[in-house]
């Protein structure tokens, strides 16, 4: 996937500290991986929606609010954050969803 911009990742959770810092630099991983430019930033629950980003990704508690109530064009819910494959497959198809909408 070859992108003119990097994408634009929220890693939220409640306080956007613990769990939001551990999903940042998963998705950081998983991306330089594949080979995808990136910022990933974390946030809190309530800083998170208001955020521009393409995609946000948080937990299954919190990925409905950031529906309802966010700027994001994706949120991706991770029900295991240890799960890296989970999260490998849920990003890498929000990315691609992203890359065959138009702007």
């Amino acid at each position: 996937m070859s992108r003119k911009q990097p994408i634009r990742v929220v890693a939220a959770c409640g306080l956007g500290t613990g769990t939001a810092l551990y999903l940042k630099m998963t998705v950081e991983e998983i991306l330089k991986k594949a080979g995808i430019p990136a910022v990933v930033e974390t946030a809190d629950a309530t800083l998170a929606p208001a955020m521009n980003a393409d995609i946000i990704v948080t937990g299954p508690d919190l990925a409905e609010m950031f529906r309802q109530r966010g700027r994001a064009r994706e949120i991706v819910a991770v029900t295991n954050y240890g799960n890296r494959a989970e999260i490998r497959e849920k990003l890498l198809a929000a990315i691609q969803r992203l890359e065959g909408s138009t702007p």
